[in-house]
């Protein structure tokens, strides 16, 4: 992987392409001229903080023929004004899906400029969608570049190029590393400590980065993930199995509370509530599980009663459902007495009616919409990007071409086939075994239904690292759900986590205002 990369940046020192043109042939303008910056400012603790932001596409190579393949789009923003001596890390940051543009963390939680959003962001507020100041941004932290992975926002693939070649778990790591090379390569970036943040499939994309990018001789410090799919047999959009039922019971429960559906004896302290659920899954219901038809008709019912009182259910409907609760169906049967379904990606919004997937997930639905329309304006008017394309803030052909075999373990009989499911964790723990400065922050919300907590700190727990590297990774649990930034009050926590977490990683490598020499590195507009 390592030597295409480097083959790729040969091949590709050519095709830098201008803000909103297609890539030429022939030598590669200055980045100043290929990629001209706005300026810009913002207020953060009470600070004036000026920056500069470009926005542009980068082409990579088919992996094939390496020839321009793919133009991935990206916004840069740059602290101005630099200390003397002062070293600015660089986050580069996407979601997931796969599918999704990197809109949702570029706009809702770590850029500079955001949207509007309720007091505790379950209500969908009324047009106009415009931006506003983020008092929560990272830009005081770090320098910053939302990727667009091929297929997401403005990037595409090139001519008659297949876009399936960029769209696989390995496929995906190859295109993507072969961007934040070249970025670092062309934006003279390359001593810059290297953050990498990733949202939900983005801990695949993420972790997989780390390894990845290690073996081109470029090593990340930290690890940012949000609600990050690790091993796909932990979550329940992947799995059926009875270890993704038992990780999702916690956040039944935490939905459960919220709605005042769970045992009343349960409705005081959520933190209470939830490690008892936790203790009754490992030691109560895995077990139950492991019998399968050889349950007693006395357990079952015993079951089904407790698992009532933790998740508000009818037990008789549990029964029916051979005690498997299904996430999609748990949304749907929570406030059916009521006529009201809840959202899975933040099981404190509702809708109406009963729960029929994304398109009625008012969770998803309060989010996307506003957000769409404020990047497509806040790109044209004022970063000055402009281009024919249309902005696909989620593109669902993605997810149905993607290569999930790509993703999956190597067999341990060298002999036989692929097998199980899409899992990361081997190539996260490697990344970590053989860097001891790499530095992981996860957080995650309490009423996250698509990628529970508990399936996340499963994959953590069984993580094949030593324990002195286990000190390297920090867990946070937040009042919000899977984009749990979207509740000002997570949103505020998480800024305050990540500035101890960024400033606990470059002290440590001893970087900050007159530790080093920046040189070029994040002095460009």
């Amino acid at each position: 992987m390592g030597k295409r990369l480097f083959l790729g940046m040969a091949v590709l020192a050519a095709f830098i392409a201008a803000a909103g043109a297609r890539a030429e042939s022939g030598s590669a303008a200055p980045a100043e001229t290929a990629f001209p910056a706005t300026e810009h400012a913002v207020r953060v603790d009470g600070k004036t903080l000026a920056y500069a932001a470009s926005a542009g596409l980068l082409t990579v190579p088919d992996p094939a023929t390496g020839k321009a393949g793919a133009e991935i789009f990206f916004v840069y923003y740059r602290k101005k004004d630099l200390r003397e001596g002062e070293i600015r890390p660089l986050t580069f940051a996407f979601n997931g899906g796969p599918g999704a543009a990197s809109m949702y963390l570029h706009l809702a939680a770590l850029g500079p400029k955001t949207i509007r959003r309720s007091d505790d962001g379950t209500v969908l507020l009324p047009p106009p969608y415009g931006v506003v100041e983020n008092p929560n941004t990272l830009l005081d932290l770090t320098d910053l570049v939302f990727i667009d992975p091929v297929g997401t926002g403005y990037s595409r693939a090139l001519g008659d190029v297949d876009p399936r070649k960029f769209w696989g778990v390995r496929e995906d790591l190859r295109s993507m590393s072969d961007f934040i090379f070249q970025f670092l390569t062309v934006m003279d970036r390359l001593h810059s400590p290297v953050f990498i943040a990733g949202e939900s499939y983005g801990g695949v994309r993420g972790a997989g980065l780390a390894r990845v990018l290690q073996d081109a001789g470029i090593y990340p410090v930290g690890l940012v993930f949000i609600s990050p799919a690790l091993d796909l047999q932990n979550i329940q959009w992947s799995s059926m199995g009875d270890r993704a039922m038992v990780l999702s019971l916690p956040s039944y429960a935490a939905a459960a509370w919220y709605h005042k559906k769970i045992a009343p004896r349960l409705r005081g302290d959520l933190d209470k509530a939830l490690e008892e659920v936790r203790e009754w899954s490992a030691s109560g219901l895995l077990p139950l599980f492991w019998k399968g038809d050889a349950l007693s008709e006395g357990d079952r019912g015993e079951a089904a009663k407790r698992l009532s009182d933790y998740t508000g259910i009818d037990p008789r409907w549990i029964l029916d459902r051979n005690l498997r609760i299904r996430e999609r169906e748990f949304a749907g049967q929570l406030l059916k007495g009521e006529g009201r379904s809840i959202s899975v990606y933040d099981s404190r919004v509702t809708a109406l009616g009963p729960y029929t997937g994304d398109d009625n997930d008012q969770g998803s639905f309060l989010l996307a919409g506003p957000l769409k329309t404020a990047m497509t304006a806040y790109l044209r008017d004022e970063l000055g990007f402009r281009t024919d394309r249309r902005y696909l803030s989620g593109n669902p052909e993605v997810y149905l071409k993607w290569n999930w075999e790509t993703g999956r373990a190597a067999p341990v009989n060298p002999d036989s086939i692929n097998t199980g499911y899409p899992d990361i964790s081997g190539d996260f723990a490697q990344a970590m075994n053989r860097c001891g400065f790499l530095k992981v922050f996860i957080g995650s919300g309490v009423f996250d239904l698509e990628v529970p907590y508990d399936s996340v700190a499963y994959t953590i727990r069984h993580l094949d690292v030593p324990p002195e590297r286990r000190g390297n990774i920090s867990m946070k649990l937040y009042p919000g759900g899977h984009m749990y930034y979207a509740n000002p009050e997570a949103h505020r926590k998480f800024k305050e986590d990540l500035r101890a977490f960024y400033r606990r990683v470059l002290e440590e490598l001893e970087i900050g205002a007159g530790a080093g020499k920046q040189g070029r590195s994040g002095s460009r507009p």
